[in-house]
């Protein structure tokens, strides 16, 4: 078992001063009751610094929720919208897919392998008691079966190096504050491997139910009580094999609206639109 992942989060240098009249103009669009917020974090597109602040009620918290949004360039001057959606987008989902992979993505990356090492052991054992040749479609069934953990394993193994990666765009980005087309690319790249592996140890799950149910049916026909080592193995499969099985509709449901959107680019579009429609910059004419 690998040792638990715990990223240092760790600036590699201190957080950069903000131009005085960019945080002036942040403060001019500034609404009864609120308070802005500058990130540290700048967005260089076509040669231009763009920073980026949000708007919420009362005192900052990062629980809150934006009221606004604002983007603003290196010389305190305000962009059309159509100017800031980018950098608005970069800053925006460079912050939030951070946050996701070295927040979340720990407990993830840590999660035991024993159980999966335990069914790959398992599936050997019970292989290697049985007569050879198989029928040509329990052997399929079986080969099926086996793939399982060795793709979850491989899968968590890229889990964990997904979070260790993230340590390192972390401080990559804490070196000059600084997120270019370059660095946004290897973010988005990152998370998109992240959510795969996620979908790809479910999958595994729930499209394999039909071989598995079809060797655990010819295991049944072959094992006996007489045969006490392989009926406790068989035994042993069942339980892995039902551990496996998703049966909430809600779940399956949820499953599939990610098979169909694996990137999560409904997702994203939707809060985009969202965060548009919150965002002061002016509108074209």
């Amino acid at each position: 078992m690998n040792p638990p992942i715990k990223p240092q989060l760790k600036r590699s240098k201190p957080l950069p001063s903000i131009p005085e009249e960019v945080m002036k103009t942040a403060a001019a669009y500034k609404r009864v009751g609120e308070t802005e917020n500058v990130g540290s974090f700048r967005a260089l597109v076509s040669g231009k610094i763009y920073y980026y602040s949000t708007y919420v009620q009362g005192e900052l918290n990062d629980h809150k929720r934006p009221t606004g949004y604002l983007v603003i360039r290196g010389d305190g001057s305000v962009p059309p919208l159509s100017e800031a959606k980018k950098p608005l987008r970069m800053i925006n989902s460079t912050d939030g897919i951070l946050r996701e992979i070295l927040l979340n993505g720990p407990s993830l990356a840590n999660r035991p392998t024993d159980n999966w090492e335990g069914l790959e052991e398992l599936l050997s054992r019970i292989s290697n008691m049985l007569k050879c040749p198989l029928p040509a479609d329990v052997q399929q069934a079986l080969e099926v079966f086996r793939s399982i953990p060795e793709r979850v394993l491989d899968k968590q193994r890229e889990i964990r190096e997904i979070v260790l990666n993230g340590e390192k765009l972390f401080e990559e980005l804490t070196t000059d504050y600084l997120i270019t087309d370059a660095f946004y690319e290897k973010v988005e790249s990152e998370f998109y491997r992240y959510v795969e592996c996620q979908f790809v140890q479910h999958d595994i799950q729930v499209t394999t139910y039909p071989e598995r149910e079809k060797f655990l049916q010819y295991l049944s026909s072959v094992v006996s009580i007489t045969n006490f080592s392989l009926w406790r193995l068989y035994r042993s499969l069942k339980k892995h094999h039902h551990a496996m099985t998703i049966t909430d509709k809600r779940d399956l449901e949820a499953h599939e609206d990610v098979r169909k959107d694996p990137r999560r680019d409904k997702n994203t579009e939707e809060h985009f639109k969202m965060v548009f429609n919150r965002t002061r910059n002016p509108r074209d004419e």
